[in-house]
C-alpha cells in the first residue's frame, strides 16, 4: 500500500517535472522567438528610418541643385541680360542686377560674370567685390565654364558642389543668351553667369528642418557611426558630405520596454502585445515621416502648391474617383498675361512675390475642393470635379475676375490678367497625358486670341494644330530654298502722280500652288522662330530688285520680334552693302506695338539704323495709341496714315476733320505723310488737300512684280504699272 502511494507520488512528481520541463522549454522557445522577433523588428525599424533619412538627404541635395539651376537659367536666358553684357554699360548693369543682390539673396551669395575669354566682368560675394580671382577661389572653375557653354537651351544647367576657402559651396553656371536662342550665335562667344551658394550652418539647419533630418551637419571627412550623403564636384569627386546620426527608432523603442521585459517574464503574452503596439506605432511614425518627405517632393517650393508631379498624381487619383461616380474632370491651364514685362521691369524678386500673391488669390477664390498647382514660371493649373447633370461651373470666369484685380507688391500697383485653356475628361476616362495636351492646346488658342480669354478645347483644334504643323514645315522648307516671293506696291507723288517709292510685300505660294496670305504665314513665322529668316530674305530680295530703280525709294515692313534680335541692325547694313544700295533710299516701317511693349529696345535699334542713314517710318498711325510724344521721342522720318481713317471718309461726316487734324499734326512736326488704302479719286483729292505728299492704294496700283515695276519705271515713269491700273 505504501509502495503504491509512493509510486503514485513519484508518478505525479514526474508529471510535474515533465510539465515544468515542457513549460520551461516552451517558455525558452517562446522567449527565443520573442527575442528574435524583437531584434528583427528593431533592426528593420532602424533600417527603414535610415533609408528614409538617406532618401530625404538625396532629395535635399537634388532640391538645392534644382533651385540654383532654375535661378541661373532664369537670369542667364534673358534678352535684356544678353544685350547688357554685350554693351558698354555691362559692369554697372551686372553689379546692380546680380553683384549687389548677392548680399542678401537667399538662393546665392556669390555672383560672377565672365566674358567669352573667361575674363571676369564682375565677381561679387556677399554684396562686395571678391579679392581673389574666381578660378583661384573655386576648384574646377574652368571646367564649370566649359560645361555651361556646352549646354544647349534644353539641357540641364550644370550645377555641382565645389571646394572654396570659405568651405563647400553649390555652384551653377549658364551662358548668357537670348530667351529664344539664335542659332547664329556661337557658344564660345557668349559670356557666362555663375551663381554660388556656400553651405553655411544656416543652410544646413534649413535643410535639416525642411527635410526632417535630425543632427544634420556638413563634414569634409567621413565620421564613424554617422550616415552620410556625398556632395560631388563637376568631375564626380567628393567635396564633403552631409552626415547625421542614425535615430534608431526601433532600438529606442526596445530600450523603452526592455525593463518591462525583464520584470514581466510571467506575462509574456501581454509583453508581446505591447511589442506589437510599439511596432505598429513605430511603423506608423515611419510612414508618416515618409509621407511628409513625399509631400515635399510633390510641392512647389515657392508657393507651396502642388508641382507638375503632384498635379499628375492628383489627376490620376481624381480620374479613378470620377470614373466610379460618373463625374467629369475639368482641367484649367492658366498663363499670366504680362508677367514677363513685370520681371523685365522690376526684377525676378518682384516676379516671385507676384507668383506667390497669385497662388494666394487662387486659393482664396476657388472652392476648397479645387486642386491648384503651379507648373513652373507663370503657369498654373486648376482641377475641378463636376457633376455633368448640373449646370457647368464658372471656374474659368472666376479665375479671370480674380486675377484682373490689382496686386499690391512692395508699394507697387500691378495689373495682370490671365489666358485660360480648359479641357474636360468625361467620367475621368481621358488619359492624363491626353487631358493635359488638350488643355495646353486650348491655352495656346486663348493666348492667340489676346489677354483675358478663356477657351474650351474643341475637337477641331487638333485639325488646326495639325494644319499649322504642316504649314510650318512647308514654310521652313520654303525659306531654306529661298522660295518667298516679293511684290511691290507703288507710292505716287501727290502732286505729280509719278512713282516715288515702293513698299515690299512678302508673298508665299506653296509647291502645291496654294497662295498663303501674309496675315497667316507672318504670325506663323513669329510663333515658330522663323521671322528673322523670313524678314532677312524679304529684305535681301527687295534690295536686289530695287537696286535697278535708282530714283525710287524702298519701304520694308519689320516685325517687332526682329527688333529684339541684337544682330538686326548689322544684318540690315550687311544686306545694303551686298546689294550696293544707298541707305538713304531704304525706309524701315514699324508699327506702334513695338514702341509700347519695349521702348528702350526699339530706341536702340532705331538709333542704330538712323545712324547709317536709313529712314524710319511709323506705320498704321491712327489705328492704336501712338501719341505726339511717340512721334517726337523716336524721331520718325515719315508717318503712314492708317487705311481705316481713309475708309471712314465714305461713311463718316467727321472723318475728314479727323484725317485733316492727323495730317496737320505730322506737318507741324515736319514729318512727311503717306496715306495708304486709297480706293477712289475722291479720297485722293481729300488727302492731297490735307497735305499728304505720297499716296498709296488700289486706285493707283495693286501689288505687282519687280518686272512690272521695272517696265513702269523705264517705259513710263510717270504712271503706275498699266496692267494693274485696269485691274484696280
Amino acid at each position: 500500500m505504501h509502495k503504491n502511494v509512493f509510486s503514485e507520488g513519484r508518478r505525479r512528481q514526474l508529471q510535474v517535472v515533465s510539465v515544468a520541463t515542457v513549460f520551461v522549454v516552451v517558455a525558452a522557445v517562446l522567449a527565443g522567438l520573442v527575442a528574435g522577433s524583437i531584434n528583427t523588428l528593431t533592426a528593420t525599424a532602424d533600417a527603414i528610418d535610415d533609408g528614409r533619412a538617406r532618401h530625404a538627404a538625396a532629395g535635399a541635395l537634388q532640391s538645392l541643385r534644382k533651385q540654383l539651376g532654375a535661378t541661373v537659367r532664369d537670369n542667364a536666358y534673358w534678352d535684356d541680360a544678353f544685350e547688357q553684357v554685350n554693351s558698354d554699360g555691362r559692369v554697372g548693369w551686372t553689379v546692380e542686377n546680380w553683384g549687389s543682390t548677392s548680399a542678401d539673396y537667399p538662393l546665392y551669395d556669390t555672383a560672377i560674370v565672365v566674358d567669352s575669354r573667361n575674363v571676369p566682368v564682375i565677381a561679387y560675394r556677399n554684396g562686395t567685390p571678391m579679392n581673389v580671382a574666381p578660378a583661384q577661389f573655386f576648384n574646377n572653375f574652368e571646367l564649370l565654364l566649359k560645361a555651361a557653354r556646352r549646354a544647349g537651351p534644353t539641357d540641364p544647367i550644370p550645377v555641382h558642389f565645389v571646394h572654396s576657402p570659405a568651405g563647400a559651396a553649390l555652384i551653377g553656371a549658364a551662358a548668357i543668351q537670348p530667351f529664344a536662342r539664335d542659332s547664329t550665335i556661337k557658344s564660345e562667344d557668349l559670356s557666362v553667369l555663375v551663381f554660388a551658394k556656400h553651405i553655411t550652418p544656416a543652410v544646413v539647419a534649413e535643410v535639416s528642418k525642411s527635410f526632417g533630418i535630425e543632427g544634420l551637419s556638413l563634414d569634409p571627412h567621413p565620421v564613424a557611426g554617422r550616415l552620410e550623403a556625398i556632395l560631388t564636384d563637376v568631375e564626380g569627386d567628393k567635396v564633403a558630405a552631409f552626415t547625421w546620426p542614425s535615430q534608431a527608432p526601433g532600438t529606442k523603442s526596445y530600450a523603452m520596454v526592455a525593463s518591462g521585459l525583464r520584470a514581466a517574464g510571467a506575462v509574456l503574452v501581454i509583453f508581446l502585445c505591447g511589442i506589437a503596439i510599439v511596432g505598429v506605432v513605430t511603423v506608423r511614425n515611419l510612414k508618416a515621416s515618409e509621407s511628409r518627405a513625399r509631400s515635399r517632393a510633390l510641392r512647389d517650393a515657392l508657393t507651396g502648391l502642388l508641382n507638375r508631379a503632384g498635379l499628375l498624381e492628383s489627376i490620376a487619383d481624381t480620374s479613378a474617383e470620377a470614373n466610379s461616380n460618373n463625374a467629369d474632370i475639368k482641367l484649367h491651364f492658366i498663363d499670366l498675361d504680362g508677367f514677363k514685362g513685370i520681371n523685365d521691369a522690376w526684377g525676378h524678386h518682384v516676379g516671385d512675390e507676384l507668383i506667390v500673391a497669385v497662388a494666394h488669390r487662387l486659393t482664396e477664390t476657388l472652392p476648397e475642393t479645387a486642386i491648384i498647382a503651379r507648373l513652373g514660371g507663370d503657369e498654373f493649373a486648376v482641377v475641378t470635379v463636376e457633376d455633368p447633370s448640373l449646370p457647368a461651373s464658372d471656374v474659368g470666369h472666376r479665375i479671370q475676375v480674380a486675377l484682373k484685380k490689382v496686386f499690391e507688391i512692395g508699394g507697387r500697383t500691378i495689373e495682370i490678367g490671365a489666358s485660360v485653356g480648359v479641357a474636360i475628361s468625361p467620367s475621368g476616362k481621358i488619359e492624363t497625358v491626353e487631358l493635359i495636351r488638350r488643355a495646353d492646346i486650348a491655352l495656346y488658342r486663348a493666348k492667340d486670341l489676346g489677354r483675358g480669354v478663356t477657351v474650351d478645347f474643341e475637337a477641331g483644334f487638333d485639325d488646326d494644330t495639325n494644319r499649322q504643323a504642316v504649314l510650318e514645315a512647308q514654310l521652313r522648307t520654303t525659306l531654306e530654298t529661298g522660295g518667298i516671293d516679293v511684290s511691290f506696291q507703288p507710292l505716287v507723288d501727290a502732286k505729280s502722280g509719278s512713282i516715288c517709292a515702293v513698299e515690299a510685300l512678302a508673298r508665299w505660294i506653296t509647291d502645291g500652288g496654294d497662295n498663303i496670305a501674309p496675315d497667316v504665314f507672318i504670325p506663323l513665322a513669329e510663333r515658330s522662330g522663323l521671322i528673322d529668316q523670313l524678314g532677312l530674305q524679304v529684305l535681301r530680295k527687295s534690295l536686289q530688285a530695287a537696286a535697278a530703280w535708282p530714283a525710287i525709294d524702298l519701304a520694308v515692313n519689320v516685325s517687332p520680334l526682329q527688333l529684339k534680335n541684337p544682330r538686326f541692325v548689322k544684318q540690315v547694313i550687311d544686306a545694303l552693302q551686298a546689294a550696293d544700295f544707298e541707305p538713304s533710299r531704304l525706309s524701315i516701317e514699324l508699327t506702334e506695338g513695338v514702341l509700347i511693349s519695349n521702348p528702350e529696345q526699339a530706341r536702340r535699334a532705331i538709333d542704330g539704323l538712323k545712324a547709317k542713314g536709313i529712314k524710319i517710318a511709323l506705320d498704321d498711325f491712327g489705328s492704336g495709341f501712338a501719341s505726339i510724344g511717340t512721334l517726337r521721342q523716336f524721331g520718325f522720318n515719315r508717318m503712314k496714315v492708317d487705311r481705316s481713317l481713309i475708309a471712314a471718309l465714305d461713311h463718316d461726316q467727321n472723318a475728314g476733320a479727323v484725317l485733316h487734324a492727323t495730317i496737320a499734326l505730322a506737318n507741324a512736326l515736319d514729318i512727311p505723310v503717306t496715306a495708304e488704302g486709297i480706293e477712289t479719286e475722291a479720297q485722293a483729292e481729300v488727302l492731297r488737300g490735307s497735305g499728304c505728299d505720297a499716296l498709296q492704294g488700289h486706285l493707283f496700283s495693286r501689288p505687282v512684280s519687280a518686272e512690272q515695276i521695272t517696265e513702269a519705271y523705264f517705259v513710263n515713269s510717270s504712271r503706275a504699272p498699266r496692267e494693274d491700273r485696269s485691274a484696280a
